[in-house]
C-alpha cells in the first residue's frame, strides 16, 4: 500500500517537472516572439521617421560614408565603360576624351579597324599606310593595338598576342603650323645666308653627335621621324639669340615647302658645326656669337 502510494507521487513529481519544462519553454519562446514582434515594429517605426529625425551620430555617418563610396565606385564603373568599347569612338576627339581620363586603353584588330576608317585619310596614313594595315591584317602576328596620350601625340602600339609591340607610330593632334618665311627671305637674312646645309649633310653630322646634344638641336626629335626624306634643307643661324641658336628646316609637302624653326643650345649647336665643318666637302661654318647690340642690352 505504501509502495503504491510512493510510486504515485512520483509519478505525480515527474508529470508536475514535465509540466513546468513546458510551460517555462512556451513561455520562452512566445517571449522570445514577443521581442521579434517588437523589434521589428520599433525598427520599422524608425525607418519611418528617418525623414523627420535629425541625421547625426556615428553609425549614421558611418552609413552615409558608405553610401558614397558605393555611389562613386558606380559613377567610376561607368566611366570605365567607353574605354573598353572601342566602337564607342568615332573619332580623334572622341579618343583624346577617354585617353585624358585613362590615359591609355587597347583595341582589339576589328576595333582598330573600324576606328581606322573614321579616321580623314590625311591622318589615318600618318598613324599607318593602308597598305601596310592591309598587311597586318593578313598575319597573325598582330593581336591588338595600345593606345596612349604623350602630350599633344597620340600613340599606338601594335602588338603581338604576348603583348610584344611589333609597331609604333605617332599623330600629332595639333600640328605646329610653319613659320610664314618665304624661302627667298630666308636666304637673303643675314644670319642665315651661306648658312643653308642640304639635309644628307646635315644628317651626316648629326648623326655623329651624343643623343644629349641631338635632343638639345632638334627638340622634338619625332618630328625627324615624320620628316624622312621630306627634309631639303637646314639652316643654322649665325646669331646667339635669347639664350639659343634659331634653326631653320626646310621640309617639302604636297609639292609646296614648309619651313620649321627650332631654337637649340649654343653649346649643341657648337659641336654640330664642328662635325659639319669636319666633312670634306662641306661649307665651313663660323659658331654662332652674341651681337654687339643684345650684348649692349644685356649689360
Amino acid at each position: 500500500m505504501n509502495e503504491n502510494h510512493e510510486n504515485r507521487e512520483k509519478a505525480r513529481r515527474a508529470f508536475a517537472k514535465i509540466i513546468f519544462a513546458a510551460g517555462a519553454f512556451i513561455i520562452i519562446v512566445l517571449a522570445e516572439l514577443l521581442f521579434d514582434i517588437v523589434e521589428i515594429g520599433t525598427g520599422r517605426l524608425l525607418l519611418l521617421s528617418n525623414p523627420i529625425r535629425p541625421q547625426t551620430g556615428r553609425l549614421w555617418e558611418e552609413d552615409h560614408k558608405e553610401q558614397i563610396g558605393l555611389d562613386e565606385l558606380d559613377s567610376a564603373q561607368v566611366v570605365t565603360l567607353p574605354a573598353n568599347a572601342g566602337q564607342s569612338i568615332n573619332s580623334l576627339e572622341d579618343l583624346e576624351a577617354v585617353l585624358s581620363i585613362h590615359h591609355s586603353m587597347s583595341m582589339t584588330r576589328e576595333e582598330f579597324n573600324e576606328f581606322y576608317r573614321t579616321v580623314p585619310q590625311n591622318l589615318s596614313e600618318q598613324i599607318i599606310q593602308p597598305l601596310d594595315l592591309f598587311t597586318m591584317n593578313r598575319s597573325t602576328e598582330w593581336h591588338k593595338t595600345q593606345l596612349s596620350l604623350s602630350g599633344d601625340q597620340l600613340v599606338f602600339h601594335f602588338l603581338d598576342g604576348y603583348e610584344k609591340p611589333i609597331r609604333e607610330s605617332h599623330l600629332a593632334l595639333r600640328p605646329e603650323e610653319a613659320d610664314t618665311i618665304f624661302l627667298p627671305e630666308m636666304e637673303q637674312r643675314e644670319k642665315f645666308r651661306g648658312r643653308l646645309l642640304p639635309a644628307a649633310l646635315f644628317y651626316r653630322a648629326f648623326d655623329q653627335l651624343p643623343r644629349a646634344y641631338q635632343v638639345q638641336i632638334v627638340n622634338d626629335p619625332y618630328k625627324l621621324v615624320q620628316w624622312q626624306n621630306s627634309l631639303q634643307r637646314v639652316g643654322i643661324s649665325l646669331w646667339i639669340e635669347d639664350g639659343g641658336v634659331e634653326i631653320i628646316f626646310e621640309v617639302s609637302s604636297d609639292a609646296r615647302v614648309k619651313l620649321h624653326s627650332m631654337y637649340a643650345s649654343e653649346m649643341a649647336v657648337g659641336y654640330l658645326i664642328r662635325e659639319i665643318n669636319s666633312i670634306e666637302d662641306a661649307p665651313k661654318l663660323q659658331d654662332p656669337y652674341r651681337r654687339e647690340d643684345d650684348a649692349e642690352e644685356d649689360h
